[in-house]
């Protein structure tokens, strides 16, 4: 019921909520046939059946429905590997927190824009996400529009033959390490706490007492510790510029700790963990 009343404040207004698989595929296919795409949130198990065999129901109704996976397992379990594989558009760990929730909807309606902006069915959006991208890789094209490698390989050879795409060197990029996607966003963090709430500043060093504080503490240039006026910089004072502060622990750090989160399926690994993948690059020939 949470979850109900959160998608409420966000301004969805249709939301229903049913409690076993069955009662959920009498809905979805009341919503179907009315040219509703629902966004399904479906706890992997139901009193009747799990996600695997309600969304074999769910495709065979619509092909292209959206089901985000609910799960207490953890992301690396084989259960959610082999939804993910099958069909599940993205994962929600549980305890689900409503950010989470807010931030997987955003994702959904960011990507039917970009599809409903699409020049013609067929094309699948390769043509919008060439035009919106300086260069792109192939396996990146194939996952934004949901289509195999292979033909959409073949619709930039088309393109290519058109005179309307360049193909460029190969582009190696990072994939999630549990379910493959290159749908990867960073995530900046205080190395100390891991706490995200940090900002960038200058710091000031005072020679005399050795205090090192952000620049706003030095009052009318006023020393916090010592109290002391400085004056000249070099003689009494050095500026350490582009530093960072946690506002939460107070720690100082030339550079943040970063992860890698995949927006697919919610992993978070750190650059020693990620896989690569190279494919080939594109980019889409301007007019003058």
């Amino acid at each position: 019921m949470l979850i109900h009343d959160f998608l409420k404040k966000l301004g969805y207004e249709n939301v229903h909520t049913c409690n076993t698989g069955k009662a959920g595929m009498k809905k979805f296919e009341e919503l179907a046939k009315s040219d509703h795409l629902p966004i399904v949130l479906l706890d992997y198990n139901l009193p009747d059946m799990n996600a695997s065999e309600v969304m074999l129901q769910l495709f065979n109704v619509k092909s292209d429905a959206k089901v985000i996976l609910e799960t207490a397992e953890e992301k690396d379990d084989e259960t959610v590997k082999d939804a993910l594989r099958h069909g599940a558009y993205l994962y929600l760990p549980k305890p689900i927190r409503f950010e989470n929730l807010k931030n997987v909807i955003k994702i959904l309606e960011d990507e039917k824009k970009v599809l409903d902006d699409q020049p013609s069915e067929e094309q699948h959006g390769v043509e919008y996400f060439l035009k919106t991208n300086t260069r792109i890789s192939l396996k990146r094209l194939a996952e934004y529009s949901k289509k195999q490698e292979a033909d959409v390989m073949a619709f930039l050879k088309e393109l290519e033959d058109q005179g309307r795409v360049s193909r460029i060197e190969s582009i190696k990029e990072i994939s999630c390490s549990n379910c493959g996607s290159v749908r990867i966003s960073q995530y900046f963090f205080c190395p100390s706490c891991h706490s995200s709430n940090f900002k960038q500043g200058k710091l000031i060093e005072h020679f005399k007492c050795g205090n090192v504080s952000i620049d706003d503490t030095y009052k009318d240039s006023i020393c916090p510790k010592c109290r002391k006026e400085i004056k000249i910089i070099g003689v009494d004072y050095r500026a350490i510029e582009n530093y960072y502060i946690c506002i939460d622990c107070g720690e100082k750090f030339p550079e943040p700790a970063q992860d890698y989160i995949c927006v697919k399926c919610n992993n978070r690994f750190t650059l020693e963990h990620a896989h690569w993948v190279t494919s080939e690059g594109f980019a889409l020939k301007t007019t003058n």
